[in-house]
This record gives structure tokens, C-alpha cells and sequence, in this order.
């Protein structure tokens, strides 16, 4: 298989100020095209560091992905210093440039002179047009190696990878037979209790590649073996040790699949919050589509508007407290009913670092969920700093949901 390297350029992903996504991006997708990504690296905006990353790469890896550094500011370097790497100059695509002048026209803003530098690229170099913003991406196929530059901003990078980079490669480089990929989504249980469910037998006598990958409230497991049957051996037997923890053998999100469920159910959701202050929401509406079955939801942080927008009893909350089953069961009652949903799902809980007390400390969350036959609460202990635990919750809620929905029937 062809060898892939990665630079990332921009001193902003080696102190901590963005997080490197670009590089997982490529490296995922690269390896989903059949390439074996073998190095990556960072670089800052440093002429001498970006030349000796271009030197090792060229020398060791077939195809060298570059993001970054495409802008038309001071320390946008990318392009010049790739042109010099390569001893040649610079040349300006006119296609781009139109796209720049029609885009800025639209906002009825003028194109600033500095802006027209996003429009070049190495002499050696073809462009890749960006649709997606102004800075020009490109690529140069030369002495048996692929060099593909993108932009740095995350969104305009995958929008061209997607459109553009696939079919590049496989019309340059030759990739060899592809491996099988086995993708599997668990929820509920971290990654050693993943493991041990597995057990040892899962590997014996048996040769893939397995990469286990633990997330904040899921687990995904990636495998890349040379047979279909292999791949359905291992498929049959992952759904027989992980059970109910196993949601998807697809790349889909949790939420995603919430809704599938629920679309082909014909049913509705919605959703009433506190501590997690619309995270729930944010997560369940993320999909395309989540409309088909997401009704609405509430963020019900003051005591005041859980008893007047979503009718939980003053005397309740007085008497039982914010964080209580009782109001717990409440919300998601009321969430059901108000929004005219098939399920109403609530979470209410302490997230800190203040508000605990020994009867109810920072960490505890009540989950409910109610249909339109009975409801059911679920305290919880999560620990961490307030983000963690509010993320958690979240997650959790999400857990708790899919399980009811699995159920051949409604009640719970």
C-alpha cells in the first residue's frame, strides 16, 4: 500500500490555541482510500521548519498532505515556501480569482489587494478550487510522489477533500487491493470493559488490524482485514460478546441513529434541560434531518421557569428540590406533553464546582424519560469538573433513550 504523510502548518496547533482536527480528518480518510498513513508532523510558521518537514516527507512517503498556511497574512508561508522547495515561482489562477471577485460581490465588499495572494499557487503546481472560501488549494505530482495542499480551515478543508481529493488519488497513484474496514459504535461501558468483553479469544488465530478508540460516552472500535469472510466472522462475533452496548456496525453518531429509530417507528422526542443547559439538544439536533423527529425542548434552569414554562409544581420543587426525582419525572412529563412528543427526556443535576451538599453532592443527575403509558428516573453520580459532568449527563440521556427505544415494546 502507498506510504501518507501529514504536515499541518501553524504555530497555533503546536502552543495549545487550536486543536490539530485537520491532521485526524486526513489520516482517517487517507487510510479509508487505501493509503497507510505512516508520519505526521506540526510545523510553525517558520520557513526553516516547513522546509525540513517538506525534505523528510518527499524523501520517505508517496503521497504528503499539507494544510495551513494558505492565507494572506504575514505568516501565511505555505505557498512561497513550497515554491521555493520546489526552485520555481509562483503563478496567479484566474478561476479562483473570479470566485474571490463574485463572493466578495455578493457581501458588497470590495477585494482587498492582500487577498489576491490566495490565489496563487507554485508554478509547478495544479490547482484545486476552493467553493468553500477564497484560499486556493493545490497539488504537484512529481518524482513519484503526490503532494496535495489544502487550506487550513477545517470546514473548507473537508469540503474539498471530499469533492476533490479521492478521486485524484486514485487517478495518480496506485493504491494496490483495498482492505475490508469494520467499523463498530458501543455506548454504556469504557474502553477496558470493552476489552474484557471481547476477551482474549477474539484475536487468537486471527489476522487484522484492530484499533480501539474511547470518546467521552462512546467507544468505536476500527478493524481492517483482508477478507469478507473474516470481516463478517468478526462482525458476528462482536455483536454476540458487546450486546446491548453495540449501537452501530456504521459510522453514524449516536444521535443519528436515535433518529433512525425514530423515524422508522414513526415517533417524536423532546427534551427538557437544566444542568446540561441545551447540550442534549444541541447533540440530538446535530443530524440533517433531526426535525423528522426532534419536536422541541427547554432549558429550564431558574426554579421559577420549571414551574411556569414547564408546569412542575412550585410546592415540588420547594419541597423535594431542583435535583430530585420528583422533578426529575416532571420535566420529562411535561416535555412530552407540551411539545406533543411520543417520549419526553429530561436531566436535572448539581454540575458544580458549587451548589452540593452532603445529602446531594456535585455530580448527582437525575435522568427521566416518560412515554405516554408511565415515566422512569435515573439518578446518576458522574464525576469531574463541571464540563465533564454536564457532557456526561448528556451522553447518558442518550444511552438511557437508545435502550428504550431497543425495546420491542413502548412500555419500559
Amino acid at each position: 500500500m502507498a506510504s501518507c504523510e501529514i504536515i499541518t502548518i501553524g504555530s497555533e496547533l503546536l502552543d495549545g490555541r487550536v486543536l490539530n482536527t485537520n491532521a485526524r480528518y486526513l489520516a482517517r480518510e487517507a487510510s479509508r482510500i487505501g493509503l497507510t498513513v505512516t508520519h505526521q508532523s506540526a510545523c510553525r510558521d517558520d520557513e526553516q521548519a516547513m522546509m525540513a518537514a517538506l525534505r523528510e516527507a518527499m524523501n520517505r512517503s508517496r503521497v504528503i498532505f499539507v494544510t495551513g498556511g494558505l492565507g494572506s497574512t504575514p505568516d501565511d508561508l505555505t505557498r512561497s515556501v513550497i515554491a521555493r522547495f520546489f526552485g520555481c515561482g509562483l503563478k496567479q489562477d484566474k478561476r479562483q480569482y473570479q470566485h474571490i471577485v463574485r463572493y466578495f460581490k455578493a457581501l458588497k465588499r470590495r477585494v482587498l489587494p492582500m487577498t489576491r495572494e490566495e490565489t496563487y499557487l507554485p508554478e509547478n503546481a495544479k490547482p484545486l478550487l476552493n467553493r468553500w472560501g477564497i484560499a486556493l488549494g493545490f497539488y504537484i505530482a512529481t518524482k513519484n510522489r503526490l503532494m496535495i495542499v489544502l487550506p487550513g480551515v477545517p470546514r473548507e478543508m473537508v469540503a474539498m477533500f471530499e469533492h476533490q481529493i479521492p478521486e485524484l488519488i486514485h487517478s495518480l497513484v496506485k493504491l494496490g487491493p483495498k482492505r475490508i474496514e469494520l467499523v463498530a459504535k458501543i455506548a454504556g461501558i469504557y474502553e477496558t470493559q470493552v476489552m474484557k468483553l471481547l476477551g482474549p479469544s477474539f484475536f487468537r488465530g486471527r489476522n487484522f488490524d484492530f484499533g480501539i478508540y474511547p470518546e467521552l460516552g462512546e467507544v468505536t472500535i476500527r478493524i481492517k482485514a483482508d477478507t469478507l469472510s473474516l470481516t463478517r466472522s468478526l462482525r458476528r462475533d462482536m455483536a454476540k460478546a458487546l450486546g446491548q452496548h453495540l449501537y452501530s456496525f456504521e459510522d453514524d453518531s449516536f444521535a443519528q441513529v436515535i433518529g433512525d429509530i425514530l423515524v422508522h417507528k414513526k415517533q417524536t422526542m423532546a427534551v427538557a434541560e437544566s444542568c446540561t443547559g441545551g447540550f442534549l439538544s444541541q447533540l440530538l439536533t446535530e443530524p440533517p434531518g433531526a426535525s423528522r423527529y426532534f419536536q422541541g425542548s427547554l432549558v429550564a434552569y431558574q426554579n421559577e421557569i420549571k414551574n411556569r414554562l414547564a408546569e412542575v409544581p412550585m410546592q415540588t420543587i420547594t419541597k423535594k428540590g431542583a435535583v430530585s426525582r420528583e422533578v426529575a419525572r416532571a420535566l420529562a412529563i411535561s416535555a412530552r406533553v407540551q411539545f406533543r412528543a411520543s417520549y419526553g427526556v429530561s436531566i436535572t443535576g448539581i454540575a458544580g464546582p458549587g451548589g452540593g451538599s452532603v445529602q446531594k453532592p456535585v455530580g448527582l443527575v437525575y435522568i427521566a424519560i416518560a412515554d405516554k403509558n408511565e415515566s422512569r428516573v435515573f439518578p446518576y453520580r458522574f464525576m469531574g469538573d463541571r464540563s465533564k459532568i454536564r457532557q456526561r449527563s448528556a451522553w447518558e440521556a442518550l444511552y438511557l433513550f437508545w435502550r428504550v427505544l431497543k425495546k420491542s415494546s413502548v412500555h419500559f
